[in-house]
């Protein structure tokens, strides 16, 4: 009665070979996908263990390094080369600005600033989007805070009053 056999149309190899195409080309792409997802997790995984591992060799090569806070301050100094000081500019501690003076730096998170290398309302009022996500970053300080608590209008206008 009916000759239903698909494989009796003239195209068919073609759309056999074309769904071929297609489920390979979206096996690929769910593959990358979900290969990026655990490539982001473990890089997260090891950049936690890094710091557990800095803290460690901190605290066996530094025997007056005890607190908690000389391993972190040690670990931020570590990597205050991945800023762009040419940027933003260089400053010493002579130089120093109080930076407390700007709404959400408190005295540990001046330290931290300091242990960076950024000392001064110009150099914060310098910073643009990936400075503030490197500094954020390095400082080990919440994400979004330096741009929320506003650093570089107010380091701005501090550096314009000084």
């Amino acid at each position: 009665m009916f000759e239903l056999n698909p494989l009796n149309l003239p195209d068919a190899q073609m759309q056999h070979v074309l769904m071929l195409v297609v489920a390979g080309v979206l096996g690929f792409i769910i593959g990358y996908v979900s290969r990026q997802q655990v490539i982001g997790q473990l890089e997260s995984e090891l950049a936690s263990i890094g710091h557990a591992v800095d803290d460690c060799h901190q605290a066996r090569l530094a025997p007056d390094a005890h607190s908690e806070e000389t391993i972190i301050l040690n670990r931020i100094r570590a990597r205050a080369g991945e800023v762009n000081f040419t940027r933003i500019g260089l400053a010493t501690a002579d130089e120093a600005d109080d930076l407390k003076q700007i709404v959400g730096i408190g005295p540990f998170l001046e330290r931290k600033l300091h242990a960076v290398g950024i000392y001064t309302f110009r150099q914060i009022a310098s910073f643009n989007h990936d400075d503030i996500d490197k500094v954020n970053d390095i400082i080990e300080f919440f994400p979004g805070r330096i741009e929320r608590d506003r650093w570089v209008s107010q380091a701005t206008e501090l550096a314009k009053n000084k």
